[in-house]
């Protein structure tokens, strides 16, 4: 009898183990397959940032892709595995050998996941960089506020365009890139016909190291010559008092030569510290979505995509340009384009669903091509071209999952330059390796400015015969180096104070402008935003915390969520949902 309990307890013990281990074993290893799809680029780095990122904000398209990818087969494995184990139950040798075929499968599925991950994102390296200090940035680094500069007697006026996720890599594989189909021709040939400084002998471009592959990383990287390497996660510089004052960037360095500068963009200004970083690097007037619409540009209820599309522009672009032209002071007009975005960009009226119609993003490259090419032929025509040089970069490479996953794993992918009306000419062109960090004392070489030493930050100008870093010490060594913990960028974190804070009764708001915090009033810093309302703000209670759950405010109902963060909001809605009224009384 008591043998037989110990039998009945092992059977069970072996059916639960069976059951996990193999549902483990199906969800682990979808999963593994889906992160490398939806990812095929995803390094540690950015992995552990996604893994910190609140759930609250992340994609509704991207978690039904994860449900119906993984968790609903592992749901459908551990229903059958269930089922089966049942049906064995009485039949002892056939359940022995369905436990631990499952024990065994699952557990050899589980160490090929783990294995797998492991081996392509590099983790043992990435757990070493976390725990080794580098004095790469102390040792290479060129303050721009100490580095001779001199400026031309008659300052060139700077356009700087930078393209949302372009890579050389879109074009054909006859000029250089990875596709049987060109899908950037114009700016193919643009390159071919001004100065594209390239990894090879036909079109390429620069690494994007680590801490530079999203858009104000990579803009941070191209103005300062440094990554964007903080613990505070990729966008949460919007969220910060400012945006490391003690860094001198290509902003700091024409504001001082009195040039007056531009960031014009189609989607919200203060998205990632974008406003701040440039407002306090250069005095830059944001003209972004806002602006457009108190200029009355767009409707107030108009929103496209992230703001409104690259369509409308480049063509509000000509007209301000046109303006501030007419001033007669020297200008540096910064744009960002958006359309080229992922997931699979945004298809405008000028797409030609005809002929590129076979692919959405490959037609929103080219739609972007053709856009981009078409702006700088105006740009040619207008009376301030002569004195005017024109700087064209992909912001960092794509994010979208699935476009670049056929082409060769051992291709070079580089992000898209052309510098068009440079005052100077290059000394080598092509077959140089650099990274994104070097655009910053390139441009200013460009605009016929004479740098001593040819390094400004991290970056080398191109223009000159100086070596890179790259070139130096080889681009896998220096950004392994960058991956490493830095006393430098400590240093700078440290001198961050955020506008939102954390304690364990919820999210505190600072206003700076006051030294105070919010108390009993709205707060409408929300640089996050994705749609046009603009009721979207925060309450702060009499307590001085962001308010959670529903609230009615002048006959509409506002729902404030702290799930992971404050900054998510929806509203407003018609009615409430589960409403609490003594909360807020």
């Amino acid at each position: 009898m008591k043998q037989s309990k110990w039998k009945k307890a092992g059977r069970i013990v072996l059916t639960v183990l069976a059951v996990l281990i193999g549902t483990l074993g199906v969800l682990l290893f979808t999963s593994e397959r889906w992160m490398r799809k939806t990812w095929p680029n995803l390094n540690m780095e950015e992995l552990a940032y996604q893994l910190k990122a609140p759930i609250a904000g992340t994609s509704h398209d991207l978690l039904m892709s994860y449900v119906r990818s993984c968790a609903l087969l592992a749901v459908i494995a551990l229903v059958a595995l269930v089922l089966v184990s049942i049906f064995l139950r009485k039949k002892q040798m056939a359940h022995l050998a369905f436990g631990l075929t499952c024990i065994v499968a699952g557990i050899t599925s589980i160490a090929y996941s783990i294995n797998d991950v492991w081996a392509a994102l590099d983790i043992k390296n990435y757990l070493n960089n976390q725990s080794t200090y580098n004095t790469i940035v102390e040792d290479n680094y060129v303050d721009p506020a100490r580095a001779r500069m001199t400026f031309p007697e008659q300052k060139r006026n700077l356009i700087y365009i930078y393209l949302e996720s372009m890579e050389s890599t879109y074009a054909d594989k006859a000029n250089g890139g990875a596709f049987d189909k060109n899908y950037i021709p114009e700016l193919t040939q643009l390159a071919a016909d001004n100065v594209s400084f390239s990894n090879s002998d036909l079109l390429g471009g620069g690494h994007s190291s680590v801490y530079t592959t999203w858009t104000i990383g990579g803009i941070f990287a191209q103005t300062s010559g440094l990554p964007l390497n903080t613990g505070i996660g990729r966008n949460e510089m919007a969220y910060q008092e400012s945006f490391f004052p003690e860094i001198n960037t290509l902003g700091d360095v024409l504001a001082d030569e009195g040039y007056k500068q531009y960031f014009f963009i189609g989607s919200i200004g203060a998205f990632g510290g974008r406003e701040n970083y440039f407002k306090e690097h250069g005095d830059y007037e944001i003209d972004d979505y806002n602006w457009a619409q108190e200029q009355g540009l767009i409707p107030e209820d108009y929103y496209e995509w992230w703001g409104y599309e690259d369509e409308k522009l480049f063509a509000f672009a000509k007209d301000r340009l046109t303006q501030i032209a007419a001033e007669g002071e020297p200008f540096n007009f910064t744009m960002l384009t958006a359309d080229t975005h992922f997931e699979d960009g945004y298809p405008c009226e000028l797409c030609d669903e005809e002929n590129d119609g076979d692919n959405q993003y490959g037609m929103v490259l080219h739609c972007s091509s053709k856009q981009v090419t078409e702006f700088v032929s105006w740009i040619q025509q207008q009376d301030f071209y002569d004195n005017t040089t024109i700087v064209i970069s992909g912001d960092h490479p794509t994010m979208d999952a699935d476009f670049c996953e056929n082409i060769d794993a051992d291709f070079q992918r580089t992000v898209y330059n052309v510098i068009i009306n440079s005052a100077v000419q290059p000394q080598q062109e092509k077959n140089r390796t650099f990274t994104t960090m070097d655009m910053f004392p390139t441009t200013l070489a460009s605009m016929g400015v004479t740098i001593e030493g040819n390094r400004l930050g991290l970056g080398t100008n191109l223009f000159s015969g100086e070596q890179t870093l790259a070139e130096q010490m080889g681009y896998e060594e220096l950004n392994d180096a960058l991956s490493q913990k830095s006393k430098f960028f400590e240093k700078m974190e440290d001198n961050l104070n955020p506008v939102w804070t954390k304690d364990e009764n919820g999210w505190k708001f600072y206003i700076a402008e006051e030294d105070r915090y919010a108390k009993g009033e709205w707060v409408t810093n929300n640089p996050h935003r994705y749609q046009s309302d603009t009721e979207q703000k925060y309450y702060i209670d009499a307590d001085g915390y962001a308010v959670q759950g529903w609230k009615l405010i002048d006959g509409k109902w506002y729902y404030f969520s702290k799930t992971g963060s404050c900054r998510f909001l929806v509203g407003p809605c018609d009615e409430p949902y589960e409403v609490d009224e003594s909360h807020y009384s």
